[in-house]
């Protein structure tokens, strides 16, 4: 027989040491959907996460229960990670979009009735412990489209995630996020469109949970800001995407009103922060996330839920904990930043046109 390979050691991290920094900040940090550390266990068969999918020939090959179980490890893992965050003093985390794949989907669909124990046992352990959990359906939910088939695949897509976080129980902080999507030539008819399609389209527990972004390509904040005051929708605010399309309304006062609506509504505010890659010069390099951030922003609030969208994941949070000494690291679970960051992300590459 085969000799088995022995294990590899475990390998020496020299860590450097961080600028040191202070801030009245006493929020919360939170990192999205995959956990660099876990995903990256050794052997591969070990590895734990959340967005485990697949192909359409692959639901035709395996039938719509093999999908199902894809589903069902994603939500067992998810209690590792929520497991993990917890040891590491990380209580705001944004779940995958995949974490059931192609629950959404017009022909290959389905409930998650048959996962309901296993989300409730999720949902359970984020509420003793006090975690936010938190989704952002992607970019193709578009409420705002003028084609009826995109605006019905959107009301599936949110209902879907909301059943999601329905059946885990979690609070109403656990809100869904999206952008206002595409302008289509005419950006006053597309928010009109989101709008009718809001007020006659969405059920009342996915307008529960619904909250807009600002983003870097077509609506900035301050043309979200009326919409969302109208709605009573709480605006999330993107410190990139504002720097990259900016408003005429200083943060400050933007903040403030966005902040205004998730207080009456009494949901806890909350912000995205990531920075640009090292030498970007155009939108489309702008756009691409750093590995890391290197400062808390100037017109942040001082309690509110802050996601930290970097390449790092969980590394980018406590970069941040040990930089501004916001909360206690493990010294074996910190990893060294990238020697170089390229422009370029190892990511999908965006096909949108940027005029």
């Amino acid at each position: 027989p085969r000799k088995r390979r022995a294990p590899k050691p475990e390998p020496v991290y020299v860590i450097p040491d961080v600028e040191k920094k202070s801030t009245t900040f006493k929020g919360r940090l939170g990192y999205a959907c995959l956990n660099t550390i876990l995903r990256n266990k050794k052997p591969a068969s070990e590895a734990i996460f959340c967005s485990r999918t697949c192909r359409i020939e692959s639901i035709k090959k395996n039938g719509l229960d093999w999908v199902k179980e894809l589903g069902r490890q994603n939500v067992k893992d998810l209690l590792k990670l929520i497991e993990w965050s917890e040891e590491n003093n990380i209580r705001f985390m944004r779940m995958s979009s995949e974490m059931f794949p192609f629950a959404s989907h017009e022909t290959y669909g389905y409930s998650l009735e048959y996962c309901a124990e296993e989300l409730k046992a999720a949902g359970d352990l984020a509420n003793k412990l006090g975690h936010r959990l938190t989704t952002h359906p992607g970019q193709f939910t578009q409420l705002g489209s003028p084609n009826p088939k995109v605006v019905t695949n959107a009301v599936r897509d949110l209902k879907y995630h909301c059943e999601m976080i329905d059946r885990m129980g979690l609070g109403k902080d656990s809100v869904m996020i999206i952008h206002g999507g595409g302008a289509y030539g005419d950006k006053e008819a597309a928010l009109a469109r989101i709008k009718k399609s809001y007020n006659e389209l969405l059920p009342q527990n996915v307008k529960d949970r619904l909250v807009l972004e600002n983003d870097e390509m077509c609506y900035n904040a301050e043309e979200l800001l009326p919409l969302c005051e109208e709605l009573n929708i709480p605006l999330v605010f993107d410190y990139h995407h504002d720097w990259i399309n900016p408003s005429n309304i200083p943060p400050a006062e933007i903040i403030k009103r966005a902040n205004a609506i998730f207080k009456r509504r009494g949901i806890r505010p909350k912000q995205h922060l990531s920075e640009p890659r090292p030498g970007a010069v155009t939108v489309m390099e702008k756009r691409a996330h750093a590995d890391r951030c290197e400062k808390l922003p100037d017109d942040l609030p001082d309690d509110m839920d802050l996601m930290i969208e970097a390449k790092d994941k969980e590394q980018a949070v406590m970069h941040l904990y040990r930089m501004y000494n916001l909360q206690p690291v493990i010294r074996g679970n910190l990893r060294p930043p990238a020697e170089h960051q390229t422009k370029e992300t190892k990511g999908r590459k965006s096909k949108k046109n940027t005029k």
